[in-house]
């Protein structure tokens, strides 16, 4: 039995979306190693203000950024230097539209020379021209998102995953009634104006030459 609490959000939408009749499968997590995963934290960060002697004018808009608390908790194997080459983290999130519809965006961002031996962040930002193309509106907000979801993966297998307004798996189904597009692109921090802002909090980020 799925869980009603999806649907029940988008039928004032008039939007029919609907989770297979099988409850989301048990998700397969690896047996060589095991992350820590925290819940989908959300924030509405302004476009920053550099001051760079210029002196252009702006009115600062709102990005609306995701953010999960990683620690790798068991390895079958630790790394000498306690770093990992790699991680990958594939997200997905389902956006309410100002035109009855939602919409699925996903993005899978490589993380690299991640420590085994301290708790890191990874983010994800949508835009304000994003957020205010599907939404409608100049300042979105968490409210805006129907699910987040994702899984952590290391040497191709599944590490951990993360859930917020839907059951865990969610993303592994087909959910009716929700357009999956990649024409609303999430964004890695590096594609942000917050790439050099608080750098040590978050992962570090495979740079786009060597992917």
């Amino acid at each position: 039995m799925f869980n009603c609490g999806f649907l029940k959000t988008l039928l004032p939408l008039a939007c029919c979306v609907v989770l297979s009749p099988v409850a989301c499968a048990q998700l397969e997590l690896s047996k060589d190693a095991r992350f820590t995963v925290g819940d989908p934290e959300f924030d509405l960060l302004q476009s920053p203000i550099i001051v760079d002697g210029n002196g252009k004018n702006f009115k600062p808009k709102d990005w609306l950024e995701v953010e999960v608390l990683l620690k790798v908790d068991r390895l079958k194997v630790e790394p000498e230097d306690h770093y990992l080459d790699e991680i990958k983290v594939n997200w997905n999130i389902v956006v309410k539209g100002q035109d009855r519809k939602a919409y699925w965006i996903k993005k899978s961002v490589t993380y690299v020379n991640f420590p085994t031996d301290e708790e890191v962040y990874v983010s994800i930002y949508i835009s304000p021209n994003t957020l205010k193309r599907i939404t409608g509106k100049s300042r979105a907000s968490k409210g805006d998102l129907e699910a987040v979801g994702g899984e952590i993966e290391l040497n191709g297998a599944m590490v951990g995953f993360f859930s917020h307004g839907e059951k865990d798996g969610w993303w592994t189904k087909t959910l009716k009634g929700v357009e999956v597009t990649q024409k609303f692109p999430l964004l890695d921090k590096t594609q942000t104006p917050f790439a050099p802002l608080w750098y040590d909090r978050y992962a570090e980020v495979k740079p786009k030459d060597e992917r």
